[in-house]
């Protein structure tokens, strides 16, 4: 139990990103509970929070979890997505302001604004310099490169929809921007915590080229009529995909873009 206890302890550290906002946390808690009266405030910004963090440290309350959700521990932090921090740290502070403004005046109140503002600011991390943030390059908030291989092969109107195979790294945009792509593989294949196994991203995950052969066999088999092979500048091939039959109809950002009549042949004459 004290093991489970520990881990929990290491989630909540992780989670807040530090020592200094858990301070800041537990002070807002401390001053709510002795200084707000109001049983609404009280229970939404004191006790619900106060609840939630006892049962997130309890650890039979954390086999229980992980039990509910099929063993799958590594999302135990959600649940202190129930706690509001960042709203009661902000409540706690407008309250600690409000009050020093009237008891000492305006110039009191408006420090200890300026205090908690500042703890607030200097206590976190600027989002947008994390490597996982970059800007936009459209209105879907999408790779500018993945539209435009979707535009690119996507059927038109009223048309079935398609297979396609596309390199992991843009497996995770391609259905957030058309749905009528179907892909062999997707978000579930290339996680690998869920140690699925799909023969074609094994042979698309190769870490130095890929077996266009092998490839070719297991797609066409699967009635797959486009490749979209990773970045040239990234990964090479064992042999010119042209020689295997397929037809080059675009390099769209160092990705190649390949159309298979063979496999299109075969769906015309089976399903045809």
């Amino acid at each position: 139990m004290y093991g489970i206890f520990m881990e929990s302890v290491v989630i909540f550290k992780n989670y807040t990103g530090g020592r200094y906002l858990i301070v800041l946390f537990a002070l807002a808690l401390v001053y709510l509970l002795a200084a707000e009266k109001d049983k609404r405030r009280r229970a939404l910004f004191v006790y619900m929070p106060l609840s939630l963090l006892l049962l997130f440290f309890f650890p039979i309350f954390r086999k229980v979890f992980v039990r509910l959700m099929g063993g799958e521990g590594d999302t135990y932090y959600r649940v202190l997505w129930l706690i509001p921090m960042g709203m009661i740290i902000a409540y706690s502070g407008v309250k600690l302001a409000s009050w020093l403004y009237e008891k000492k005046g305006a110039w009191a109140g408006g420090i200890a604004f300026a205090a908690v503002g500042a703890g607030i600011v200097f206590g976190g991390k600027y989002v947008y310099a994390s490597q996982y943030m970059s800007k936009a390059e459209n209105m879907y908030h999408l790779p500018q490169n993945v539209i435009d291989i979707c535009d690119l092969i996507a059927p038109e109107e009223g048309e079935e929809r398609i297979w396609a195979v596309f390199p992991t790294d843009l497996v995770y945009f391609v259905r957030q921007y058309d749905t009528d792509i179907q892909l062999l593989y997707g978000r579930e294949m290339v996680e690998p915590k869920w140690q699925y196994a799909e023969p074609v991203h094994t042979v698309m995950n190769h870490p130095t080229t890929i077996d266009v052969e092998e490839l070719l066999k297991l797609t066409r088999e699967r009635y797959c009529t486009y490749i979209v092979l990773p970045n040239v500048k990234d990964k090479g091939v064992t042999q010119d995909p042209e020689s295997f039959g397929l037809e080059l109809i675009g390099i769209v950002d160092g990705y190649p873009v390949y159309y298979d009549p063979v496999a299109a042949a075969v769906i015309e004459k089976q399903f045809g």
